[in-house]
């Protein structure tokens, strides 16, 4: 190669460098984020959470949702943040520029990520895996425990596929009993108290459900279950994927065993990074599923050595609970809760419209599922995108809408219209 060739090469990937994120370094990416982000701290004090404009007008400012579209499934994938989707470009662009040595850099990081992680579900670092999502959680605490023929499982019936098919495969592949707790829904904190108990027998090993239950936005006596099981000498594992976001909680105040979550969800942050939690009390009872280690690290750690893995987006995962810790996470609970109140309330006046999640403030938050009478969920889903730019999910005879604090209540207030509508005939 000729020395013009090469200078000339050279200068094209500085110059390439000076007009990108490449020449960033993953400190300076960092500080840019933690700039931007903090300036949403300053005005929240003073937010009203039943006002549209404002401060919320300003937080809602932070997405890139089109303008007049009501995004109401934040249930199955959260919107990120254009501040978290900006450092996560710069990210993949350093992995572009450098990638060994700065793959290196971000592999360093982990242990920060993790403490922060710990931080904000009331866990200790040692009891932290960074997994990819709640069904990798979920596959660990399965497949990593030994159970035997005739042992039993329970979860409910609300389950997500994700924990009922995962557990349906194991307890064929072993022998062991899988049950599903039974209760209505609308429930009660007794109700679903009374339905563990009386299915626990003294072949019972594990109990393992979702806090809330996912397709009804209902949250379970977690810290009694718990108490429950642990009065019997059987394991409390949890699937938090709707919690983190959505409420404050302490893992060590539940006093669980087990707990698994992502960040896509209620977090809003990307798809592909989570976490699991081990109470170290029983971490020698769960063995890792994948693993390049020779021998354990110390604690939870050795739940996530899973080699090569995208490190942008464990960054990302950092930056999107930096998001929420900036705005404040009562904030932004109660902002969440006052949507979900209102939303619930209202509907429940509605003749023919039955709101299957429980109205108990302890029992719920932001998800919220109803239905019409005579009407399919997948009718007033569709009058919902057609006529109101609403989406949500449907299932069977409801949908569920997420009212998350980037929502508005004039949203809600479509949500309500089209109810009306469909439930008089209007429609």
């Amino acid at each position: 190669m000729s020395s013009q060739s090469h200078v000339s090469r050279r200068s094209f990937f500085q110059n390439f460098a000076r007009g990108s994120a490449a020449a960033c370094t993953l400190l300076e990416v960092k500080t840019a984020f933690a700039q931007s982000v903090q300036k949403l701290a300053g005005d929240g004090a003073r937010a009203g959470l039943e006002t549209d404009g404002g401060y919320w007008e300003k937080v809602r400012k932070q997405f890139m949702l089109e303008e007049g579209f009501a995004y109401l499934n934040t249930g199955t994938l959260g919107p990120t943040p254009t501040v978290v989707v900006k450092a996560l470009d710069d990210y993949w662009r350093l992995m572009a520029v450098n990638p060994n040595e700065n793959s290196q850099i971000f592999q360093d990081r982990q242990e920060q990520i993790r403490i922060k992680a710990a931080a904000f579900v009331g866990a200790t670092p040692d009891e932290i895996a960074l997994t990819r999502n709640t069904t990798e959680g979920t596959t660990v605490l399965t497949y990593g425990m030994d159970l035997q023929p005739g042992d039993e499982v329970l979860i409910t019936q609300y389950e997500h596929n994700s924990l009922k098919e995962t557990r349906a495969r194991h307890a064929k592949r072993f022998g062991y009993v899988l049950k599903q707790v039974q209760f209505p829904m609308p429930c009660t904190n007794e109700q679903m108290i009374k339905a563990f108990d009386a299915a626990i027998t003294p072949k019972t090993r594990i109990i393992h459900f979702a806090n809330p239950l996912g397709g009804y936005g209902c949250f379970t006596p977690v810290k009694q279950l718990a108490a429950l099981a642990h009065s019997k000498n059987i394991l409390c594992f949890v699937d938090g994927a709707h919690c983190p976001g959505m409420v404050q909680f302490s893992l060590s105040d539940w006093g669980v065993d087990a707990f698994a979550c992502n960040s896509h969800k209620w977090l809003c942050g990307a798809a592909g990074a989570g976490l699991l939690y081990v109470r170290k009390e029983i971490q020698d009872r769960v063995h890792p599923v994948i693993s390049i280690a020779h021998e354990d690290p110390r604690g939870a750690r050795k739940y996530d050595q899973l080699s090569r893995r995208p490190w942008p987006v464990v960054a990302a995962f950092e930056d999107i609970l930096d998001f929420h810790l900036a705005i404040g996470r009562s904030r932004l609970e109660q902002r969440t809760r006052s949507l979900g109140s209102y939303l619930r309330r209202q509907a429940a006046e509605i003749p023919k419209v039955k709101v299957y999640t429980p109205n108990d403030p302890a029992m719920c938050c932001g998800s919220t599922t109803v239905g019409i009478e005579g009407v399919s969920g997948g009718r007033l889903r569709e009058y919902l995108r057609q006529k109101y730019d609403a989406y949500t999910p449907s299932g069977g005879n409801s949908v569920r809408i997420s009212t998350h604090f980037f929502n508005t209540f004039e949203q809600v207030d479509r949500v309500l219209k089209a109810l009306k509508e469909l439930s008089t005939g209007v429609a």
